[in-house]
């Protein structure tokens, strides 16, 4: 007969497999949102330095 360490230790690590796999996920969407925001800034300060620019050619 088994006894129960055994299956409390496979429960265990697939427990810790779950956890780690669901981080990961999360990990990467949090870094998909990252770079978004950054591209979007990117394009923005773009935006204001380029009316930065005929402002001042325009004086």
């Amino acid at each position: 007969m088994r006894t129960p360490a055994p299956l409390v230790l496979d429960a265990l690590v697939w427990l810790v497999f779950a956890v780690l796999f669901v981080g990961a996920a999360l990990l990467v969407k949090v870094a998909a949102a990252l770079l978004v925001v950054l591209v979007v800034l990117a394009l923005l300060l773009g935006l204001v330095l380029r009316a930065l620019r005929r402002r001042r050619r325009a004086r």
